[in-house]
This record gives structure tokens, sequence and C-alpha cells, in this order.
């Protein structure tokens, strides 16, 4: 009893312990997954520049390390999100992981800062060294001139907040289901999404059923709507769904409990 009272506190200490040994529990598989996708990108390139006529346009030169870094960013992340709590897939694992000291608030936290801080910080910096590289190599070699990656842009800024969205689904589809939750994540939400569809359409036809809609929705002007309330549309998307997706992971980690 004791000890299931103590772990319903946060401690800091005990964190930075959890927090380093998910960290070595993980490490090599997300390098592998991040050395893979850097490893095919070259090798495309590769490619690319040795058997192309080489006529590239300004915007290939522009938007090469944007598309690429976000390409990357969401693979990476989706595939790393997805391994967190691996060891709740498994019934002995599972039994000795919830046993570990630390309350399940920490063991959420610690995953939820590798596969989304973590993730990001350590791309962003290795990939920014990596361009560095490719662009001095590619310029030496080709003699072509390629955009450093521009982390202030307004696209990247939405890159970025796009990915978290993202994340907050795999992340929740990782505890959710005990087997390929990187495939079932996905197939779930296009499900969800269809069925929410036909749901909507259904009661369009109940409740509208005697007005003329099309007359109605022409009448509207959709751009002006949008445009009046696209930053509370932005702030739902990009930060009140994750965090509501966040905090239902937390929920069901704490059913592993019982």
């Amino acid at each position: 009893m004791n000890t299931i009272t103590k772990n319903k506190y946060f401690s800091f200490q005990r964190f930075m312990l959890l927090l380093k040994k998910e960290a070595q529990f993980n490490v090599k598989r997300d390098l592998l997954i991040v050395g893979a996708m850097f490893s095919l990108f070259t090798l495309v390139m590769t490619l690319v520049f040795e058997f192309d006529e080489g006529n590239y346009d300004s915007e290939m030169l522009e938007n090469l390390h944007f598309i690429a870094f976000t390409v990357m960013l969401f693979v990476g992340g989706v595939f790393i999100s997805s391994f967190s709590f691996m060891e709740l897939r498994d019934k002995l694992k599972s039994h000795f992981y919830l046993l570990t000291p630390g309350s399940n608030f920490e063991k959420f936290l610690g995953n939820l800062l590798i596969s989304l801080v973590a993730y990001i910080l350590f791309m962003i910096v290795t990939y920014l060294t990596y361009s560095w590289i490719f662009n001095w190599i590619v310029f030496k070699l080709y003699g072509l001139q390629f955009s450093p990656l521009n982390l202030i842009s307004e696209e990247f800024l939405i890159a970025i907040n796009v990915f978290v969205l993202v994340h907050s689904i795999s992340f929740l589809g990782s505890i959710t289901f005990k087997k390929y939750p990187v495939i079932f994540t996905p197939i779930a939400g296009f499900i969800l999404l269809t069925v929410v569809s036909l749901f909507n359409e259904l009661m369009e036809k109940i409740v509208f059923a005697k007005m003329d809609l099309d007359k109605h929705l022409s009448n509207i002007d959709f751009e002006d709507f949008f445009g009046q309330y696209e930053n509370l549309f932005k702030f739902i998307l990009f930060y009140v769904i994750p965090i509501i997706l966040w905090i239902t992971t937390y929920l069901k980690l704490n059913e592993k409990e019982y």
C-alpha cells in the first residue's frame, strides 16, 4: 500500500532515473531508424546527381532540405512514437514495467519527452549538421548550391505544429494497440474519419431534410468565415487536440494497473 501511494506522487530524482532508463532502452533502435533515413536520402540523392542531367530549377534548390527534413521528421517520428510503452505489449514485461519505481505520470512524461521533445531537437541538430556537410560536398563536386534549412520560416513552424498533432495520435496508438500500432493507428484513424463523415451526412439529411441546404450554403462566404476563425481552428487543431490525446494516453496507461 505504501509503494502504491508513494508512486502517485512526482519525484524529480526518480523521474530522472526513469528517463535515463527509457533513453538507454530506446537509443539504439531510435538511432537505427534515424540512420536508415539519412542513409536512404544520401543514396537517393547520389543516384540523382550521378545519373540526372543536372537541370535543377530554383524551387528544388530552395526547398530540398525543408522537404527532406519534414519527411524524415514525420516518418521517423511516427515509428519512434509508436514504439513507446513497448514493455506493455508483453504480459511478463508489462508486469515488471508497472512495478518499476515511478508513477504512471513519470513513465508517461518520460516517453513523451523522448519521443517528442528530444526527438525534434535531435533531428534539428542532426539535420542541420548533415545539410551543411551535404551542401559543401555537393557544391564542390557538382557546383550546386542548395538553400539551408530555415528554422524560422512559417512553413517550418507549421511542419512542427502538424508533427505535434501526428505525434499525439501515434502516441495514443502506441498504448492502444498491442501489435503493429504503426499500421493499426492510421487504419483506425481512417475508419473513425469515415464513420464521422457518414454520421455527419446522415444528420444533415435528417435535420435539414425539408431545407434547400445547397441554396443556403451557396449564400455563405466560407472564405470570409474561415478567415475570421482561422486562428481559433489552428489553436484547436495544433494545441487542444494534442493535449486531449496525450491526456487520453495517460488515462489508458493508468488503466493498465487494474
